[in-house]
């Protein structure tokens, strides 16, 4: 399969870093790669049978949710023309950290690359195996390669592009990640980076985090594009936009209406709601420093 060919005129929308907008969601260039990645995706979902372990714990239809939407267009934005410029078909060796088992890489590699996946979950190799030998990433190919600790199972300089699709703001120590990024990234590769910001000040990425990791980030890289912000009313957040936002289930979670009525007898009212969350998802394009 060759890259998709788009004769849109905004073939611009997504050069540039910032916040991501409703607005994108509506353009004709967004519109036709959310379309291609569909058929993408349902083709990944017909096989999952053979490969879908039931303990396997990230959403399924990785697509229709508030952030990816936007997210996989994004990148895969960026990657579709990284790759059209690469003289050798399957010479670009891409990285997509913390990749979960889904349609995504395959996808990519069928832009004609080498996708490795890494995750720290052993569901993960597991069925990523098992996805390898059912789904058709021609002319490209993907494998995966388990982390373990702090430190990438890669070379120095191996690695020519990595995307991290709302992975980096949940790992305790993301500067260590920026670090080992830079280090098994070749000399002016690129970094493809997505992460959720916090506009509550909760338990996502707040202010103070967002600093420190952009803070990171400008020690190893320079942005391709310029950042740009849309107008508050555009702005796609977790509670505006086409599909809902839901916050990872745990006990504390399937607990709550059980205490919740225990309080509201103790009180005389309703408890305040503790699972509120407002969150909108940035995209970065970045050069590694020489």
């Amino acid at each position: 399969m060759t890259p998709m060919q788009v004769s849109s005129n905004e073939d611009h929308l997504f050069d540039r870093s910032g916040i991501a907008a409703l607005s994108d969601l509506r353009s004709l260039r967004c519109r036709e790669l959310v379309a291609h990645l569909e058929k993408e995706q349902q083709a990944f979902l017909d096989r999952a049978r053979e490969f879908r372990s039931p303990e396997y714990k990230w959403p399924h239809d990785s697509l229709h949710s508030w952030s990816r939407i936007w997210e996989y267009p994004y990148v895969y934005h960026h990657l579709e023309r990284l790759c059209a410029r690469c003289p050798v078909s399957g010479s670009l060796h891409v990285l997509d950290l913390g990749s979960g088992v889904t349609f995504f890489p395959f996808s990519v590699a069928r832009l004609g690359c080498q996708v490795t996946c890494a995750d720290i979950d052993p569901v993960c190799e597991r069925d990523l195996a098992r996805a390898i030998r059912v789904i058709d990433g021609r002319p490209g190919r993907v494998d995966f390669r388990l982390v373990n600790g702090p430190v990438l199972p890669f070379r120095d300089h191996e690695v020519d592009i990595v995307y991290c699709i709302s992975v980096i703001e949940h790992i305790d120590r993301f500067e260590d990640t920026f670090d080992e990024i830079t280090r098994i990234l070749k000399p002016e590769g690129m970094l493809l980076l997505t992460f959720d910001l916090d506009l509550q000040g909760g338990p996502q990425l707040g202010i103070s985090e967002y600093r420190r990791l952009t803070a990171k980030a400008k020690e190893h890289f320079v942005l391709v594009y310029p950042e740009t912000t849309p107008h508050p009313s555009d702005m796609l957040r977790s509670s505006h936009g086409p599909y809902g936002f839901q916050p990872p289930l745990g006990n504390a979670r399937r607990e709550y209406p059980r205490i919740r009525k225990i309080i509201r007898r103790i009180l005389g009212r309703r408890p305040a709601q503790p699972f509120s969350y407002s969150l909108a998802v940035m995209g970065q394009v970045l050069k590694k420093s020489s």
